[in-house]
Protein backbone atom coordinates (compact mmCIF):
# COMPACT_ATOMS: atom_id res chain seq x y z
CA UNK A 1 0.00 0.00 0.00
CA UNK A 2 2.63 2.56 0.49
CA UNK A 3 3.90 1.77 -2.90
CA UNK A 4 0.91 2.47 -4.61
CA UNK A 5 0.25 5.61 -2.04
CA UNK A 6 3.53 6.97 -3.39
CA UNK A 7 3.37 5.79 -6.84
CA UNK A 8 2.93 9.54 -8.74
CA UNK A 9 2.45 10.35 -12.55
CA UNK A 10 6.10 11.13 -12.40
CA UNK A 11 6.51 7.55 -11.99
CA UNK A 12 4.19 6.13 -14.49
CA UNK A 13 5.56 8.67 -17.13
CA UNK A 14 8.59 5.95 -16.80
CA UNK A 15 6.65 3.30 -18.43
CA UNK A 16 5.37 5.59 -21.28
CA UNK A 17 6.46 5.70 -24.28
CA UNK A 18 5.15 8.38 -26.37
CA UNK A 19 4.24 7.08 -30.35
CA UNK A 20 7.37 8.45 -32.76
CA UNK A 21 5.98 10.10 -35.79
CA UNK A 22 8.00 10.84 -38.71
CA UNK A 23 6.79 13.01 -41.66
CA UNK A 24 8.66 12.80 -45.29
CA UNK A 25 8.45 15.28 -47.42
CA UNK A 26 9.49 13.87 -51.37
CA UNK A 27 10.24 16.51 -54.26
CA UNK A 28 9.67 20.03 -54.51
CA UNK A 29 5.76 19.47 -53.69
CA UNK A 30 6.26 17.45 -50.77
CA UNK A 31 8.92 19.90 -49.79
CA UNK A 32 6.90 23.08 -49.92
CA UNK A 33 4.13 21.41 -47.91
CA UNK A 34 6.94 19.64 -44.92
CA UNK A 35 7.88 23.73 -44.52
CA UNK A 36 4.92 24.50 -43.85
CA UNK A 37 4.33 21.61 -41.66
CA UNK A 38 8.06 22.13 -39.89
CA UNK A 39 7.20 25.99 -38.98
CA UNK A 40 4.32 24.57 -37.01
CA UNK A 41 6.46 22.42 -34.41
CA UNK A 42 3.56 19.35 -33.62
CA UNK A 43 4.64 18.04 -30.90
CA UNK A 44 6.34 14.54 -31.13
CA UNK A 45 6.90 14.72 -34.71
CA UNK A 46 10.05 14.69 -36.95
CA UNK A 47 10.33 16.01 -40.28
CA UNK A 48 12.21 14.86 -43.07
CA UNK A 49 12.97 16.52 -47.07
CA UNK A 50 14.39 14.50 -49.62
CA UNK A 51 15.10 16.03 -52.79
CA UNK A 52 17.12 15.55 -55.79
CA UNK A 53 17.29 18.47 -56.34
CA UNK A 54 19.43 20.16 -54.12
CA UNK A 55 18.74 23.94 -54.18
CA UNK A 56 15.25 23.64 -53.82
CA UNK A 57 15.94 21.43 -51.34
CA UNK A 58 18.72 24.74 -49.61
CA UNK A 59 15.27 26.45 -49.14
CA UNK A 60 12.83 23.73 -47.64
CA UNK A 61 12.49 23.85 -43.94
CA UNK A 62 12.64 20.64 -42.53
CA UNK A 63 14.64 19.01 -38.66
CA UNK A 64 16.76 17.01 -41.51
CA UNK A 65 17.69 17.17 -45.13
CA UNK A 66 19.01 14.62 -47.68
CA UNK A 67 19.54 14.84 -51.06
CA UNK A 68 18.55 12.08 -53.12
CA UNK A 69 21.06 10.41 -55.36
CA UNK A 70 23.86 12.70 -55.32
CA UNK A 71 26.09 10.42 -56.85
CA UNK A 72 23.58 10.18 -60.05
CA UNK A 73 22.34 13.38 -60.46
CA UNK A 74 24.50 16.34 -58.58
CA UNK A 75 21.96 17.57 -57.28
CA UNK A 76 20.67 18.64 -60.47
CA UNK A 77 17.14 16.91 -59.92
CA UNK A 78 15.20 14.38 -62.06
CA UNK A 79 13.99 16.04 -65.08
CA UNK A 80 10.71 14.69 -64.50
CA UNK A 81 12.06 11.42 -64.82
CA UNK A 82 10.14 8.92 -62.60
CA UNK A 83 12.43 6.21 -63.30
CA UNK A 84 15.41 8.28 -62.55
CA UNK A 85 13.58 9.04 -59.25
CA UNK A 86 13.41 6.02 -58.19
CA UNK A 87 16.88 5.04 -59.02
CA UNK A 88 17.95 7.59 -56.70
CA UNK A 89 15.91 6.38 -53.95
CA UNK A 90 17.10 2.86 -54.40
CA UNK A 91 21.05 4.52 -54.64
CA UNK A 92 20.25 5.56 -51.44
CA UNK A 93 18.60 2.51 -49.65
CA UNK A 94 20.78 2.46 -46.69
CA UNK A 95 20.35 6.03 -45.97
CA UNK A 96 16.82 5.93 -46.23
CA UNK A 97 15.83 3.17 -43.98
CA UNK A 98 18.07 4.04 -41.64
CA UNK A 99 15.86 7.56 -41.68
CA UNK A 100 12.50 5.95 -41.30
CA UNK A 101 13.46 2.92 -38.71
CA UNK A 102 11.59 3.25 -35.16
CA UNK A 103 8.88 5.38 -36.25
CA UNK A 104 5.50 3.77 -35.54
CA UNK A 105 3.66 5.89 -38.05
CA UNK A 106 5.28 7.78 -41.10
CA UNK A 107 3.40 10.32 -43.54
CA UNK A 108 4.72 10.46 -46.78
CA UNK A 109 4.13 13.63 -48.85
CA UNK A 110 4.75 13.93 -52.57
CA UNK A 111 3.41 15.55 -55.62
CA UNK A 112 2.49 13.34 -58.51
CA UNK A 113 3.60 13.31 -62.38
CA UNK A 114 6.97 14.77 -61.99
CA UNK A 115 10.24 12.59 -61.32
CA UNK A 116 11.17 12.53 -57.92
CA UNK A 117 8.34 12.38 -55.85
CA UNK A 118 5.96 10.18 -58.25
CA UNK A 119 9.74 7.74 -58.53
CA UNK A 120 10.98 8.17 -55.21
CA UNK A 121 7.86 8.33 -52.74
CA UNK A 122 6.39 4.59 -52.94
CA UNK A 123 10.34 3.36 -52.68
CA UNK A 124 10.65 5.41 -49.13
CA UNK A 125 7.00 4.46 -48.30
CA UNK A 126 7.83 0.49 -48.63
CA UNK A 127 11.21 1.02 -46.69
CA UNK A 128 8.48 2.46 -43.62
CA UNK A 129 6.45 -0.47 -43.83
CA UNK A 130 9.40 -2.63 -43.93
CA UNK A 131 9.97 -1.27 -40.40
CA UNK A 132 6.47 -2.51 -39.51
CA UNK A 133 5.47 1.46 -38.97
CA UNK A 134 2.04 2.89 -39.85
CA UNK A 135 2.62 4.13 -43.61
CA UNK A 136 0.45 7.38 -44.12
CA UNK A 137 0.87 8.34 -48.05
CA UNK A 138 0.09 12.11 -49.09
CA UNK A 139 -0.39 12.52 -52.71
CA UNK A 140 -0.90 15.55 -54.70
CA UNK A 141 -2.10 15.20 -58.79
CA UNK A 142 -1.28 17.83 -61.03
CA UNK A 143 -3.83 20.26 -63.27
CA UNK A 144 -5.14 18.70 -66.18
CA UNK A 145 -2.86 21.71 -67.88
CA UNK A 146 -0.17 20.27 -67.36
CA UNK A 147 -0.88 17.59 -69.86
CA UNK A 148 -2.12 14.16 -70.32
CA UNK A 149 1.04 12.45 -70.10
CA UNK A 150 2.00 14.18 -66.88
CA UNK A 151 -1.56 13.00 -65.26
CA UNK A 152 -1.35 9.25 -66.59
CA UNK A 153 2.08 9.67 -64.58
CA UNK A 154 0.50 11.29 -61.74
CA UNK A 155 -2.15 8.27 -61.52
CA UNK A 156 0.61 5.32 -61.92
CA UNK A 157 2.36 6.99 -59.28
CA UNK A 158 -0.64 7.18 -57.20
CA UNK A 159 -1.49 3.26 -57.35
CA UNK A 160 2.10 2.88 -56.68
CA UNK A 161 1.99 4.44 -53.40
CA UNK A 162 -1.34 2.94 -52.82
CA UNK A 163 0.10 0.05 -52.64
CA UNK A 164 2.96 0.54 -50.58
CA UNK A 165 1.20 2.78 -48.03
CA UNK A 166 -1.37 1.13 -45.74
CA UNK A 167 -3.94 4.44 -46.63
CA UNK A 168 -3.15 7.38 -48.45
CA UNK A 169 -4.62 11.13 -48.78
CA UNK A 170 -5.50 11.85 -52.04
CA UNK A 171 -5.61 15.83 -53.59
CA UNK A 172 -5.68 17.22 -56.98
CA UNK A 173 -4.60 20.68 -57.74
CA UNK A 174 -7.91 20.38 -60.68
CA UNK A 175 -10.24 20.91 -57.83
CA UNK A 176 -8.53 24.10 -56.94
CA UNK A 177 -10.55 25.73 -59.39
CA UNK A 178 -13.55 24.58 -57.32
CA UNK A 179 -12.77 26.07 -54.20
CA UNK A 180 -10.94 29.31 -55.24
CA UNK A 181 -13.50 29.92 -58.58
CA UNK A 182 -10.22 30.42 -60.16
CA UNK A 183 -9.58 33.91 -58.51
CA UNK A 184 -6.76 33.32 -56.29
CA UNK A 185 -3.12 34.75 -57.09
CA UNK A 186 -1.38 31.35 -57.44
CA UNK A 187 0.54 31.51 -54.29
CA UNK A 188 -2.74 32.15 -52.10
CA UNK A 189 -4.27 28.81 -54.32
CA UNK A 190 -1.49 26.55 -52.93
CA UNK A 191 -1.19 27.92 -50.11
CA UNK A 192 -5.29 26.74 -49.40
CA UNK A 193 -3.72 22.96 -50.35
CA UNK A 194 -0.76 23.22 -48.61
CA UNK A 195 -2.78 24.32 -45.66
CA UNK A 196 -5.11 21.41 -45.94
CA UNK A 197 -2.43 19.28 -45.86
CA UNK A 198 -1.03 20.31 -43.18
CA UNK A 199 -4.05 20.57 -41.08
CA UNK A 200 -5.05 16.76 -42.16
CA UNK A 201 -1.60 15.75 -41.24
CA UNK A 202 -1.26 17.42 -37.96
CA UNK A 203 -5.19 16.38 -36.98
CA UNK A 204 -4.32 12.39 -37.47
CA UNK A 205 -0.53 12.73 -35.07
CA UNK A 206 -2.49 14.87 -32.34
CA UNK A 207 -5.14 12.20 -32.21
CA UNK A 208 -2.22 9.72 -30.53
CA UNK A 209 0.10 12.41 -29.35
CA UNK A 210 -2.34 14.67 -27.24
CA UNK A 211 -4.59 13.50 -24.72
CA UNK A 212 -7.93 13.62 -25.45
CA UNK A 213 -11.07 14.03 -23.00
CA UNK A 214 -12.52 10.64 -25.07
CA UNK A 215 -9.54 9.42 -25.58
CA UNK A 216 -7.82 7.69 -28.87
CA UNK A 217 -4.36 6.23 -28.57
CA UNK A 218 -1.83 4.36 -31.00
CA UNK A 219 -3.04 0.72 -30.60
CA UNK A 220 -6.41 2.51 -31.30
CA UNK A 221 -5.48 3.53 -34.38
CA UNK A 222 -2.79 0.44 -35.39
CA UNK A 223 -6.20 -1.33 -35.25
CA UNK A 224 -8.01 0.39 -37.30
CA UNK A 225 -5.10 0.80 -40.37
CA UNK A 226 -4.56 -3.01 -39.91
CA UNK A 227 -8.34 -4.21 -40.64
CA UNK A 228 -6.49 -3.99 -44.09
CA UNK A 229 -8.30 -3.46 -47.59
CA UNK A 230 -9.27 0.26 -49.22
CA UNK A 231 -8.48 2.86 -46.85
CA UNK A 232 -9.08 6.94 -47.00
CA UNK A 233 -9.46 9.47 -44.73
CA UNK A 234 -11.46 12.49 -44.40
CA UNK A 235 -11.33 15.96 -42.91
CA UNK A 236 -13.53 19.28 -41.93
CA UNK A 237 -13.23 22.11 -40.18
CA UNK A 238 -16.10 23.94 -39.47
CA UNK A 239 -16.12 27.62 -37.81
CA UNK A 240 -19.83 26.53 -36.73
CA UNK A 241 -20.65 23.84 -33.91
CA UNK A 242 -24.18 23.54 -36.08
CA UNK A 243 -24.37 19.72 -37.02
CA UNK A 244 -25.15 20.61 -40.33
CA UNK A 245 -22.23 23.04 -40.94
CA UNK A 246 -19.89 20.45 -39.23
CA UNK A 247 -21.09 17.75 -41.39
CA UNK A 248 -20.81 19.60 -44.94
CA UNK A 249 -17.32 20.61 -43.50
CA UNK A 250 -16.16 16.48 -43.49
CA UNK A 251 -18.41 15.29 -46.60
CA UNK A 252 -18.48 18.11 -48.67
CA UNK A 253 -14.74 18.91 -49.22
CA UNK A 254 -13.90 19.13 -53.31
CA UNK A 255 -10.50 18.62 -52.91
CA UNK A 256 -10.55 15.37 -50.79
CA UNK A 257 -12.61 13.60 -53.09
CA UNK A 258 -10.32 10.74 -54.33
CA UNK A 259 -9.04 10.20 -58.28
CA UNK A 260 -9.88 6.76 -57.76
CA UNK A 261 -12.58 5.59 -55.94
CA UNK A 262 -15.85 7.59 -54.37
CA UNK A 263 -17.44 7.21 -50.68
CA UNK A 264 -16.80 4.28 -48.03
CA UNK A 265 -19.86 2.61 -48.21
CA UNK A 266 -19.44 -0.46 -46.21
CA UNK A 267 -16.56 0.21 -44.34
CA UNK A 268 -16.11 -1.91 -41.58
CA UNK A 269 -13.50 0.07 -39.09
CA UNK A 270 -13.10 3.51 -38.87
CA UNK A 271 -11.11 6.25 -36.34
CA UNK A 272 -12.86 9.22 -35.96
CA UNK A 273 -11.56 12.12 -34.00
CA UNK A 274 -13.48 15.13 -32.86
CA UNK A 275 -11.96 18.65 -31.31
CA UNK A 276 -13.91 21.46 -30.21
CA UNK A 277 -14.41 24.74 -28.07
CA UNK A 278 -17.43 25.00 -25.91
CA UNK A 279 -20.13 25.07 -27.96
CA UNK A 280 -20.89 21.68 -28.79
CA UNK A 281 -23.69 20.19 -27.39
CA UNK A 282 -23.71 16.61 -26.58
CA UNK A 283 -27.02 16.10 -29.02
CA UNK A 284 -25.10 17.71 -31.51
CA UNK A 285 -22.11 15.36 -31.37
CA UNK A 286 -24.19 12.30 -31.38
CA UNK A 287 -25.67 13.90 -34.15
CA UNK A 288 -22.51 14.08 -36.00
CA UNK A 289 -21.07 10.62 -35.19
CA UNK A 290 -24.45 9.25 -36.28
CA UNK A 291 -24.25 11.06 -39.20
CA UNK A 292 -20.96 9.71 -40.10
CA UNK A 293 -21.66 6.54 -39.39
CA UNK A 294 -24.73 5.85 -41.65
CA UNK A 295 -23.18 4.77 -44.44
CA UNK A 296 -20.81 2.30 -42.11
CA UNK A 297 -21.32 -1.42 -42.18
CA UNK A 298 -23.83 -2.47 -39.43
CA UNK A 299 -21.15 -4.30 -37.71
CA UNK A 300 -18.61 -1.80 -38.21
CA UNK A 301 -15.73 -1.18 -35.51
CA UNK A 302 -16.10 2.54 -34.82
CA UNK A 303 -13.14 3.82 -32.46
CA UNK A 304 -14.06 7.55 -31.14
CA UNK A 305 -12.40 10.25 -29.24
CA UNK A 306 -13.21 13.86 -28.62
CA UNK A 307 -11.11 16.56 -27.31
CA UNK A 308 -12.09 19.94 -25.51
CA UNK A 309 -10.49 23.21 -26.04
CA UNK A 310 -12.20 26.56 -24.65
CA UNK A 311 -9.15 28.43 -26.76
CA UNK A 312 -11.35 26.70 -30.26
CA UNK A 313 -14.53 28.77 -29.34
CA UNK A 314 -17.34 27.66 -31.84
CA UNK A 315 -15.28 25.45 -33.98
CA UNK A 316 -15.08 21.98 -34.82
CA UNK A 317 -12.33 20.08 -35.93
CA UNK A 318 -13.31 16.29 -37.51
CA UNK A 319 -10.69 13.88 -38.52
CA UNK A 320 -12.14 10.57 -39.78
CA UNK A 321 -9.87 7.02 -41.21
CA UNK A 322 -12.09 4.80 -43.24
CA UNK A 323 -10.36 1.01 -43.57
CA UNK A 324 -11.44 -2.20 -45.22
CA UNK A 325 -14.22 -0.36 -47.49
CA UNK A 326 -15.14 -2.94 -49.86
CA UNK A 327 -14.24 -2.99 -53.39
CA UNK A 328 -17.44 -1.60 -56.14
CA UNK A 329 -14.60 -2.33 -59.39
CA UNK A 330 -11.61 -4.18 -60.08
CA UNK A 331 -8.12 -1.74 -59.47
CA UNK A 332 -8.06 -2.45 -63.49
CA UNK A 333 -11.26 -1.06 -64.42
CA UNK A 334 -10.66 2.09 -61.65
CA UNK A 335 -7.22 2.87 -63.48
CA UNK A 336 -9.25 2.33 -67.29
CA UNK A 337 -11.66 4.53 -66.09
CA UNK A 338 -9.87 7.51 -64.46
CA UNK A 339 -7.06 7.86 -67.29
CA UNK A 340 -9.58 7.95 -70.15
CA UNK A 341 -11.83 10.52 -67.99
CA UNK A 342 -8.86 12.43 -67.85
CA UNK A 343 -8.29 11.71 -71.66
CA UNK A 344 -11.94 13.59 -71.97
CA UNK A 345 -11.11 16.33 -69.87
CA UNK A 346 -8.40 16.80 -71.66
CA UNK A 347 -9.50 17.20 -75.30
CA UNK A 348 -12.30 19.31 -73.79
CA UNK A 349 -9.31 21.88 -73.00
CA UNK A 350 -8.20 21.97 -75.83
Amino acid sequence: MDRLESFDSSDLMEFIAPPRIKIVGVGGAGNNTLSRLYSRKIKGVKTFALNTDAMHLDNSQADFKTVLGAKITQGRGAGGDPHLGRRCAVEDEEILRTMVDGADMVFVIAGMGGGTGTGAAPVVAQYARDTEALVIGVAVLPFSTEGINRRKCAVRGLLELKNNCHCVIELDNEKLNDVTKGKYPMGQAFAVMDDLITETVQSLSEVVTEPSTINVDFADLRKIIETGGNAKVLYGESESSEPGDVLDAVLCNPILSPLIGSDYKGAEAVLLHIATGNELTLNSCSEVVSALEYELSDDVNLIWGLRTDDSMGSSVKVVMLVASIPESESELEDIEKSLSSLGDSVQMIN
